[in-house]
């Protein structure tokens, strides 16, 4: 009996010791390509055990690691401590080469990833690596070295597009009080000055103000960087609400509006992709002469939607449009050049294509093609 009461105790003692679960953290594009990476060199006879260790700029923890092995693979504690220090990367004598490990029984090898940084591929190879297995390292290697500058140079860009976004909110929320103030007093004054000069003056102040604070709120939705809200749409409905907003500016040139009967479901951010059709109908109409013809068709397209939109318009110069999508680029009198930037990072983060034409015998012609399902969509995206 005291035996099984000790038994009790010992497990008790185990359950008690160990530690609370984690939530499991989904993993990012990037470490599972070094899974992958490293899965497949295990998948070689000769390799048992690998390892990647790499810089990490967009985490916290500034370090990612993958392993794997061909079997559970045991190494004691004093060639765990040695493998830990990372001493041994200071005496690397070939990038990208296969390297002994210093200080560790024969077997254990690594190829540094980086001349700078602590970054390197560590492998246990059972007895002398061929030639073949030691090209196909160096391959691996190369691989691995390429794909991680790029990852981590996009990681830096995307920490300067954050710095960038939120300088940009904070400038232009201390600028809209003294832009309200201008206009409030501009209002003010239009009531009690008689016509003439000075009543001229005043529209001038109010009309600039107006038109600087367009400017600063298309300039703050530009670097703006929510998450999208998806949510299933009618598409031809909300094409409808946006049409209404122009209602009275289409009725006063004329334009005549063709839209399909036909309508389909997909994946949107409603106000998002609203104020992208806002944008794309506002420059629609402008450009569009009196009494023509403002044609909005969608149809299916290898499981997008394909969406356009074409007036009657001049068209566009050929030079323009490698340009039309960049702020602050606009042949627009008054256009800020920011509504095509917008609508390009609109329709990026919903995981589509944005693209402009003429057309034959009509004008000018934006398309846009969006997912009917949600994929991974880009959180990241800045004009």
């Amino acid at each position: 009996m005291s035996q099984i009461n000790h038994l009790n105790t010992h497990l008790k003692l185990v359950r008690k010791s160990r530690p609370p679960m984690q939530k499991s953290r989904k993993s990012s594009k990037v470490e599972r390509f070094l899974q992958l990476q490293i899965d497949q060199l295990v998948s070689q006879p000769q390799i048992k055990w690998a390892r990647v260790v790499c810089e990490d700029p967009s985490s916290i923890h500034h370090q990612l690691v993958a392993h794997a092995s061909q079997i559970p693979f045991q190494m004691s504690r004093a060639t765990l401590a040695t493998i830990r220090t990372e001493d041994w990367l200071t005496e690397v004598s070939s990038h990208l080469g296969l390297n002994p490990v210093a200080g560790l029984t024969t077997g254990f090898y690594y190829c540094s990833l980086n001349d700078q940084k602590p970054q390197y591929l560590l492998l246990f190879i059972d007895g002398s690596p061929s030639h073949l297995l030691r090209q196909w390292i160096k391959r691996t290697s190369e691989v691995l070295e390429e794909s991680l500058e790029s990852y981590q140079q996009a990681a830096k860009q995307s920490r300067k597009i954050e710095l960038l976004e939120e300088v940009v909110q904070r400038v232009g929320h201390q600028l809209r009080h003294p832009l309200s103030l201008i206009n409030l007093y501009a209002n003010n004054l239009a009531v009690v000055l008689p016509q003439g000069p000075e009543q001229e003056q005043v529209t001038v102040i109010n009309q600039t103000a107006q038109s600087l604070n367009q400017m600063l709120t298309e300039i703050m939705q530009c670097a703006k960087n929510d998450k999208l809200q998806l949510i299933s749409q009618d598409l031809r409905s909300l094409m409808q609400e946006t049409l209404a907003d122009f209602r009275g500016w289409i009725q006063e040139k004329g334009i005549r509006v063709r839209l399909p009967e036909r309508t389909v479901n997909l994946p949107l951010d409603p106000l998002q992709i609203k104020q992208a059709f806002n944008n794309l109908i506002s420059n629609a109409i402008h450009f569009s002469p009196e009494n023509s013809e403002l044609l909005i068709n969608w149809e299916m397209a290898q499981g997008n939607v394909r969406l356009s939109i074409s007036d009657e318009g001049p068209g566009l110069p050929q030079d323009d449009l490698d340009n039309l999508f960049k702020p602050f680029f606009t042949r627009r009198e008054g256009g800020t050049g920011l509504g095509l930037a917008i609508v390009q990072k609109v329709v990026r983060a919903h995981g589509g294509k944005l693209w402009a034409k003429n057309v034959a015998g009509r004008g000018a012609e934006f398309s846009m093609s969006l997912p009917r399902l949600s994929a991974n969509l880009s959180e990241d995206i800045a004009c």
